[in-house]
């Protein structure tokens, strides 16, 4: 018997800069997106390489910081007796269209 990996955590980062928030101004269709997924029953995080007050900044300025259930920097490390494998329940997208699938 082949033993399957755990499905994904039920956890959404969503990325600040270029993401949520571009020189367009907020991304409408990724806050519907993210509250769809907040009434599934996913976790949601927002994180910025800029740290959390960069988020969180942006977040009011959408008018989403409750739509998350925490804002913090994105980490610059990780610890993990796993090294790299736990990427393999990691599922990277990169657009709305891509996560419905």
């Amino acid at each position: 018997m082949i033993k399957q990996p755990p499905p994904p955590p039920r956890v959404i980062a969503v990325d600040v800069d270029d993401t949520l928030h571009s020189k367009a101004g907020c991304n409408r269709r990724l806050i519907a997106w993210c509250e769809q997924q907040k009434t599934a029953g996913f976790y949601l995080m927002l994180w910025s390489s800029r740290g959390e007050a960069h988020a969180r900044n942006r977040a009011r300025q959408c008018g989403v910081a409750d739509l998350f259930h925490l804002i913090c920097s994105k980490p610059g490390y990780v610890v993990d007796d796993q090294g790299w494998g736990w990427i393999k329940y990691t599922k990277v997208v990169t657009s709305i269209n891509e996560a419905a699938e």
